[in-house]
């Protein structure tokens, strides 16, 4: 459990905000299955796959600044950023291969993943302070990364990636590189 408590003066700065109290518990877990079967083509391979629910409890949000009335413009917007947000769950799923070939000269790994967010948890600057927002969210990707050793002392290794991410329908976020 958390308490964070309002600040200010009476009569003075800001009114005091009163006592945030949030609770954050959740079953969390992972199960993985792997297996390695004897193929003809490597000297060892493992194949596996993995389901999880993950969690990352929310919080508080720190005070957004005011600025006395008519003293809007550009700089100065007047975005409030709600005082708390909310957890973050993700169902997470992953299958892949990891593989020795060559006598052991080539090592090969490759994996594909979706992650399902429900209330990702993003922090982008508001009137010059952090705050947090919540979007549901997917993501999808590959991996493939390979390591080539044809002689002592030589090696040669690379990696490839994809990744697609979207945000939930309907949510949107401001793009803090390109804010049009």
């Amino acid at each position: 459990t958390c308490i964070i408590s309002g600040t200010g003066l009476y009569g003075k700065g800001s009114v005091p905000e009163p006592d945030i109290v949030q609770e954050w518990r959740e079953p969390t877990g992972r199960i993985i299955v792997d297996w390695k079967p004897d193929l003809d083509f490597t000297d060892e391979t493992m194949v596996y796959g993995s389901i999880s629910h993950g969690y990352k409890g929310g919080g508080a949000n720190p005070p957004t600044i005011s600025y006395p009335a008519g003293r809007f413009n550009e700089r100065n917007s007047g975005v409030v950023s709600p005082p708390t947000f909310e957890p973050e769950f993700v169902n997470a799923f992953e299958v892949g291969t990891k593989d020795t070939l060559l006598g052991g000269a080539l090592i090969l790994n490759g994996s594909a993943f979706f992650y399902d967010y429900e209330g990702y948890q993003v922090s982008k600057i508001v009137d010059r302070s952090a705050a947090n927002e919540n979007s549901d969210a997917k993501i999808w990707g590959a991996e493939l990364e390979w390591i080539y050793s044809p002689m002592r002392n030589l090696r040669f290794n690379g990696a490839f990636g994809a990744l697609r991410t979207e945000l939930g329908k309907g949510q949107r976020s401001i793009d803090l590189m390109d804010r049009v």
